[in-house]
């Protein structure tokens, strides 16, 4: 420092009002105060340290505190997992074969794939409505992850699980024996899977399956509040009821789609023709010559003649089957929904059949725009309340392939019938109940929209409210036979474009409401888009109405330090 700077420094002091001794003695306890707070932050951060291994090791963040509060229910940070892991666990385990169409790839983290447009429509197109609200629409951002869809999945079960729980306590709801029963199975497997898998009894299996903190006692309470939700469920569900004029008038609002048709189709394709012409490049303003397969003018006019042909020979007495030339396809179609009509043709096509004016043996010549030419020959319309739907259960035991020939060979189709009756077998031996067979169907059967594998369709091999030719013919003939009775069980074989395989059936019984009344009152849940029915959105009513008095509050802290 030089004299100058000296002196200016002193001066500074001396104007302070500090001499240099006071000065070096503020100057020590300042350093001083420096140390004592250093080492105090220091020693506060070690302390922290110390407290989250400890913490960490002893599950604390994911047992010992509320990871979100949804109304008065405090929730931990393991039971999060639990509902998240589920929901993970079941979107792979459902949708395993068809991942790669989701864009989703169960071997990466769901944090570092993104959820976009694309995933959402494709889970709509196998699962409608089960997108959250939260990733639907604009609500879509363009930084959410499959971790966030998994998320609100869970997010959304627990909401709903403790909305409905508590109503179905309120209502004096309690677990029933066969739930408890499935309960201690469930427990009973995951002490198996854990031995199997050299881990620390139940605890250490649902750990790993579920989640750093999640036990085995856990995932049991857990299950019975979901069990005793799901049946007051289905209690309020089935609970509403409709008078004959609301039953009435909603199925006339949606005739069009509940009514069943029957009527035959001849289709001619239009030829396509090589087709020379000239093409601009965008980028370039070049112009080429580009030849194409076409439909012309002149082939749709020649498909129309051969349609027109065929619908003077109908109309002249001859069937359509007789009349039909090799150049078309012929199909019969036989009390088929006017909803699968309006999605399986052009709408022409349904809107002459829908015609109110249509009656049997009407012959019409359609137009497939740029395509080809429709000749129809109409049957009939119903409205289903001639005939009660049916329950049945079945098992399914597909035919192999093995040789991949394309074909079932007699010893192929022989070997899936050999499985088939060895189920058989066994539910004789286990008492031949209802309940047997249900266990065998969960456990045995290939159909994943009835074993319970599917978390959108059915369990124990059951199908209810089945209408006319809404099965395969060789089920819907044994199923529809006014002798059959409760208990009555069957094996048959089906062959198809799209499976073979063996059947075992059981017949549940035949519903106590007309097929009209089951339509107006269940809708079509099985097909998107479909009139929901009375049901359903009485139902949803009731469900929105429950949660909204279940406010949802998150600890950050918690889920971001213990997450998922």
């Amino acid at each position: 420092m030089s004299a100058s700077q000296d002196k200016k420094r002193r001066q500074a002091v001396k104007a302070a009002g500090e001499s240099p001794k006071t000065l070096a003695e503020r100057q020590a306890e300042q350093k001083a105060r420096k140390e004592r707070r250093t080492w105090s932050i220091v020693g506060a951060i070690v302390a922290v340290f110390v407290v989250l291994v400890i913490v960490l090791n002893t599950n604390l963040l994911y047992t010992g505190t509320t990871s979100l509060t949804i109304g008065d229910h405090k929730y931990t940070n393991a039971e999060y997992q639990y509902y998240y892991n589920t929901a993970y666990n079941n979107f792979v385990y459902n949708y395993n074969s068809y991942l790669s169409l989701f864009q989703f790839d169960s071997s990466a983290d769901p944090e570092d794939q993104a959820f976009n447009e694309t995933s959402v429509s494709v889970i709509e197109m196998f699962a409608p409505g089960s997108v959250p609200e939260s990733l639907s629409g604009d609500n879509l951002s363009e930084d959410a992850t499959w971790a966030d869809y998994f998320r609100a999945v869970a997010l959304e079960n627990m909401v709903q699980v403790t909305a409905i729980y508590d109503a179905a306590v309120e209502a004096g709801c309690t677990l029933s024996e066969e739930d408890a029963a499935e309960i201690d199975s469930t427990m009973e497997l995951y002490e198996s899977m854990a031995e199997s898998n050299n881990l620390r009894g139940a605890d250490g299996y649902v750990a790993v399956v579920y989640g750093k903190g999640v036990t085995a006692g856990l995932v049991r309470t857990l299950l019975e509040r979901a069990y005793i939700a799901e049946d007051y469920a289905e209690q309020v569900y089935e609970g509403f009821d409709y008078s004959r004029e609301e039953l009435d008038s909603y199925y006339d609002e949606n005739a069009d789609d509940f009514d069943a048709f029957t009527f035959d189709s001849f289709y001619i394709a239009a030829e396509r023709v090589e087709v020379t012409e000239t093409v601009t490049d965008e980028e370039t303003g070049e112009e080429s010559e580009e030849t194409n397969e076409k439909v012309t003018d002149e082939t749709m006019a020649e498909a129309e003649e051969a349609a027109n042909a065929v619908a003077e020979a109908v109309e002249n007495g001859e069937s359509l089957e007789d009349a039909a030339t090799e150049d078309g396809e012929y199909t019969e179609y036989e009390n088929v929904f006017g909803y699968n009509v309006s999605t399986s043709f052009i709408d022409p096509v349904a809107d002459w059949l829908f015609d109110s004016a249509r009656a049997d043996g009407d012959v019409g010549v359609v137009e497939s725009d740029g395509a080809g030419w429709y000749v129809l020959v109409y049957h009939s319309r119903t409205d289903s309340s001639d005939y009660n739907g049916v329950a049945f259960r079945h098992i399914l035991v597909k035919a192999d392939d093995a040789d991949e020939d394309g074909e079932i060979s007699a010893e192929e189709k022989e070997e899936a019938k050999t499985a088939i009756d060895e189920i058989y077998d066994q539910w004789v031996e286990d008492g031949e109940t209802e309940d047997a067979f249900a266990a065998l169907a969960n456990s045995e059967s290939e159909d994943t929209g009835s074993n319970g594998s599917s978390a959108y369709g059915s369990e124990g091999g059951l199908y209810e409210h089945v209408a006319h030719n809404q099965m395969v013919d060789e089920i819907n003939d044994w199923i529809f036979d006014p002798e059959r009775e409760y208990g009555d069980t069957t094996i048959v074989y089906v062959s198809n474009s799209s499976y073979s395989g063996w059947h075992l059936v059981y017949f549940v019984g035949v519903d106590d409401m007309s097929y009209h009344d089951c339509l107006a009152e269940y809708g079509m849940p099985s097909y998107q888009s479909a009139p929901q029915g009375l049901r359903a959105p009485d139902y949803d009513e009731w469900l929105a109405g429950l949660e909204a008095g279940y406010p949802v509050e998150i600890n950050g802290f918690v889920n971001w330090f213990a997450k998922v």
